[in-house]
């Protein structure tokens, strides 16, 4: 009897593509040179490190369940499951949800802590989120490393913080106590407040990263809608105009209090109202310089009549409508009745204002560098257009997110499983154009290879998203057989462009009394249980690889699906002393595909296997109830100096050869 997972069926028959209408394809020869791999930009490829193994961590709610507050450890079942998946590297604090963190509104006593404003899923876009929520912050994070002999990255929020800031926290993660509250650049020895908060040891973070995604149109926040004015304004910082016309946010010229950014406040009526604006600080046209040129004055209206700022409300009389601004915390003050005009009862407030100068990314590494030199800083813009604008300015590392967009229906209604599959295969080789491109580019600007900014994937996955008639993919989407064979697809990509270490997005999903609502589309299922997924299985194929060096692979008779536009083999191979490893996905949607694997010399192959993650239904996925996507082991057999397989269809495999 066929398995079924709860997740939609395959219909084959849609796109004729039944196996006994299928073809047999002819024999695949691949052939593992002996010589290193030369990457696009005439390097060779370096060796894999076990950092390829990395998730996206999120901050709220305890990593959504990963962290016990009770035990004040991994959650049960976390530490083994995350075992499993050989997770080396944890990005902290995330990624959207991250932009707008606080570090230091996440130290201390739990019950103490502070609110925190979300910059993406865990609330409405600038939404408040309670200190409540705010009990896994960086100390939570190290602790739950260390219990899976993990290692943490960091991301540094690039909006709602200065570079002082960043410096701080580079202080707070990896500067030694000496046990005096003494800081030689001044300000607040973080270093010792992390000690008083019971971490005397330094945590050594080596690996940070500026941003994320501020190339999107919905993560530009503060800065400039046009893209070339952007990417400079990320690099080096400045000044933006903020109005009620902007496209991206709805209530930039709104007032604020607290964490909320969303809710835009009306007056209240009392005394001495003060307020915020979104972002901060605010600039004044006396604060104007050769580089921002003339900066307007701010535009406050109260129920659409214009107020007059002033520097002082002293001098204000009880009916003057006036306030003052605190230009570096971005408060806007108003009188008491007495010194100025009081706002009256829910009157609308708005205020279009620039921004004071933001730091940008070569200011955060300067200020960040200056605390600790051996750290390495990636940047989140990891886009052509990033490398243009930062030319052969020295940098460490590009950080690249590497997505594509797979949209749920078409112009006639949902796809089916088969559609849906060929349309995630038949971009599953972009993210790899895109690596080959960046570091094509990168060698333009640095001939030295020894100069060059490294590659680092800080996210991959696919983007779903409703299609033109708002049929959505199907649930659990991203924990499919068919998924599995596109990230998998995405890592030979990754390998094969040298990229420095990977992160997969996410490590986990939300906590749901519903098994049937359950995220499986991770690394590991949500809790409780933090199931091993597919996604885990696939990837981990790679780990032999670790240690070795990528070799070149020449491929012949490589077939194209019919009716398709990708080829169905990719693969990345490496040696080593004990024989050749190749990390092979299969992506025809029907056929097995034959091949033969010659090593190109060395030692006879005394033995030989291939490891397979697949099912036959490439909408299985594995869930509390059942787990069809497993790993199977198989045999092969040499023939002298070559081997033959199989590739089972819709699969991921990694084939060993062995020495000895």
């Amino acid at each position: 009897m066929r398995r079924t997972t709860g997740a939609i069926a395959v219909v084959l028959v849609a796109a004729g593509l039944t196996q006994a209408a299928a073809r047999p394809p002819s024999r695949v020869e691949i052939r593992v040179d002996r010589a290193p791999l030369v990457m696009a930009d005439g390097a060779p490829a370096p060796t894999i490190e076990p950092a390829i193994f990395g998730a996206n961590a999120r901050w709220i709610d305890d990593e959504l369940g990963a962290w016990d507050p009770v035990t004040h450890g991994p959650a049960a079942g976390f530490a083994a499951a995350a075992a499993a998946a050989q997770l080396d590297l944890i990005r902290y604090p995330g990624g959207t949800v991250a932009n707008f963190f606080d570090f230091k509104s996440a130290i201390g006593p739990v019950g103490q802590r502070g609110c925190q404003t979300s910059g993406g899923f865990a609330a409405v876009r600038f939404g408040a989120i309670s200190g409540a929520r705010n009990g896994f912050g960086p100390d939570e994070e190290e602790a739950l490393v260390s219990a899976i002999g993990a290692k943490t990255m960091v991301m540094v929020p690039s909006i709602n913080q200065t570079s002082a800031d960043a410096a701080d926290y580079v202080e707070y993660m990896n500067s030694p106590s000496d046990g005096t509250a003494t800081n030689p650049d001044g300000g607040t020895d973080w270093a010792e407040v992390r000690a008083a908060n019971g971490h005397p040891a330094p945590y050594g973070i080596t690996i940070w990263e500026y941003g994320n995604e501020p190339f999107l149109d919905g993560q530009r926040y503060w800065r400039d809608e046009d893209q070339q004015v952007r990417v400079k304004q990320f690099i080096e910082g400045g000044w933006s105009r903020q109005t009620a016309a902007s496209v991206t946010y709805q209530n930039d010229d709104g007032l604020f209090t607290g964490c909320d950014l969303v809710n835009r406040r009306t007056a209240t009526g009392a005394a001495d109202q003060t307020y915020r604006t979104r972002y901060r600080p605010i600039a004044l046209p006396t604060d104007a310089t050769a580089e921002s040129g003339p900066i307007a004055e701010p535009v406050l209206t109260v129920d659409g009549a214009r107020w007059t700022r002033v520097d002082s409300l002293a001098t204000a009389g009880p009916s003057d409508q006036v306030y003052r601004i605190g230009t570096a915390d971005g408060t806007v003050t108003f009188g008491d009745g007495v010194h100025g005009a009081m706002p009256p009862k829910d009157a609308g407030l708005s205020i279009e204002y620039t921004t004071g100068r933001q730091d940008g990314f070569l200011d955060f590494v300067r200020a960040m560098k200056a605390v600790d030199p051996k750290i390495t800083v990636c940047s989140g813009w990891g886009k052509a257009e990033f490398v243009d604008a930062m030319g052969n300015r020295p940098y460490d590392c590009l950080g690249i997110h590497s997505y594509t967009d797979q949209q749920g229906g078409d112009a006639d209604g949902a796809y089916t499983p088969t559609e849906l599959y060929q349309r995630l295969m038949s971009v599953s080789d972009a993210p790899t154009q895109e690596l080959t491109d960046l570091r094509r580019q990168l060698g333009q600007y640095f001939p030295d290879p020894r100069q060059r900014p490294a590659l680092a994937v800080t996210e991959y996955g696919t983007i779903s998203q409703n299609g033109p008639t708002g049929v959505s993919t199907p649930g659990n989407f991203t924990a499919m057989q068919m998924h599995n064979v596109y990230e998998t697809a995405l890592l030979i990509g990754q390998i094969t462009n040298g990229v420095r270490l990977s992160i997969n997005s996410n490590l986990n999903g939300g906590p749901n009394a519903d098994p049937a609502k359950r995220d499986w589309g991770n690394i590991l299922g949500s809790p409780p249980g933090f199931g091993v997924t597919g996604r885990a299985l696939s990837l981990t194929l790679a780990a032999p690889m670790i240690g070795a060096a990528p070799r070149k692979v020449t491929m012949t008779g490589n077939p194209v699906p019919a009716g398709q536009d990708y080829s169905a083999l990719a693969v990345a191979a490496t040696r080593t002393n004990d024989g050749v490893q190749l990390l092979v996905v299969n992506r025809s949607l029907d056929q097995a595909i034959p091949i033969t694997v010659d090593p190109g010399g060395g030692p006879a192959v005394v033995s030989a296997r291939r490891t397979t993650v697949t099912d036959d239904d490439i909408t299985a996925y594995n869930n509390d109830v059942m787990q069809p996507v497993q790993r199977t082991t198989t045999p092969l057999r040499a023939k002298g100096q070559k081997v033959d397989a199989e590739l089972p269809p819709h699969s991921a495999n990694l084939i060993e050869l062995r020495y000895r």
